[in-house]
């Protein structure tokens, strides 16, 4: 490689100049960029290829990657690569691809939940009858037959507490907006899951930042975001567990922030982009529910739930509102 301007070496992370350093040099050799240039230096063109680059700092940029060839400039063939950073581009198409699935998927949840939920009802009614029946029968039948028509009474109300849980999913709770103060908020969280984190021995880290601007929420809504996230991050801590709690400005957006850091061991790359997935989840008890429910009412009030996290280093969850 012999030139790149500046723009170039703040997205490759270059601390000076490539003069007469290999593209392996510069790059990780497995990686897709270092791949594509390799068949570019082959003759290849390429136009236009989106490109997940990882940097030697551990940050991930998406590049829209162009090579082509320069054949009349030189003795030699040259390869011009031209990058361009798209980061927010592909953070806008998975929020609105994200949108789009749980729009359709609360549709779908909410046609099953109606058509499920009518014969549960009438069995529920037609086993309260059998139990009603068995009554005047003088033998031992009605105490055993009572016991097995309890269970499978029980066991019905445990399915149409699932058939409300879609009903829910699909028809997202009417936000009621007041102005509220981000540290009182938090404030007021952290003195409901204190008791739990001292049970759990976790370090609790509270950082509230001054002169913050309100923010228009609902307070009851918006809690049960944080909190979903909060429990998340309680069952993901490492073996010294520890928790940061914050708020703080967000000077280029002007939006408020509220983070939740752990020390846990993250999230793999994979992982990560399937985290909003309604029901999917990495936990032997977890129901894939929490950061679901959290991204849809911070998307109500018209905010964005960032996740930041990779293998081994902790995961730091970003929620930023617009303010009042």
């Amino acid at each position: 490689m012999l030139f790149a301007n500046p723009a170039a070496c703040r997205l490759l992370s270059l601390d000076r100049q490539p003069g007469g350093r290999l593209v392996t040099e510069i790059l990780d050799a497995d990686s897709e960029l270092a791949e594509l240039a390799r068949r570019a230096l082959a003759g290849e063109g390429v136009v236009d290829r989106d490109v997940q680059h990882t940097t030697p700092s551990g940050d991930t940029r998406w590049l829209r990657t162009s090579f082509q060839t320069l054949d009349d400039v030189a003795d030699s063939p040259l390869v011009l690569l031209a990058l361009r950073e798209i980061s927010e581009l592909k953070r806008a198409e998975r929020e609105m691809w994200q949108a789009e699935k749980m729009s359709a998927l609360g549709r779908l949840a909410s046609s099953v939940a109606h058509e499920v939920r009518n014969p549960l009802g009438a069995v529920d009614i037609q086993l309260q009858l059998l139990q009603e029946d068995l009554v005047g029968l003088q033998t031992s039948l009605p105490a055993r037959m009572g016991e097995r028509l309890n269970t499978a009474r029980a066991e019905m109300r445990r399915l149409d507490g699932i058939v409300g849980n879609f009903l829910r999913f699909s028809r997202p709770p009417a936000v009621d907006l007041k102005r509220v103060g981000a540290n009182d908020l938090l404030s007021h969280i952290v003195a409901l899951v204190e008791p739990e984190a001292h049970e759990r021995q976790i370090a609790l880290t509270l950082e509230l930042a001054d002169g913050l601007p309100s923010i228009m929420a609902d307070d009851n809504l918006l809690s049960q975001a944080i909190l979903n996230v909060i429990i998340n991050s309680f069952q993901a801590v490492g073996e010294e567990p520890a928790l940061l709690l914050g708020t703080r400005l967000d000077k280029d957006s002007g939006h408020v922030q509220f983070r939740v850091v752990d020390n846990g061991s993250g999230i793999a790359a994979a992982d990560l982009e399937r985290i909003f997935e309604y029901y999917y989840t990495t936990k032997d008890t977890g129901t894939g529910l929490g950061l679901s429910i959290a991204q849809r009412i911070v998307h109500q009030h018209g905010g964005l739930l960032e996740v930041e996290s990779a293998a081994g280093s902790g995961t730091a969850v970003t929620i930023s509102l617009p303010p009042e």
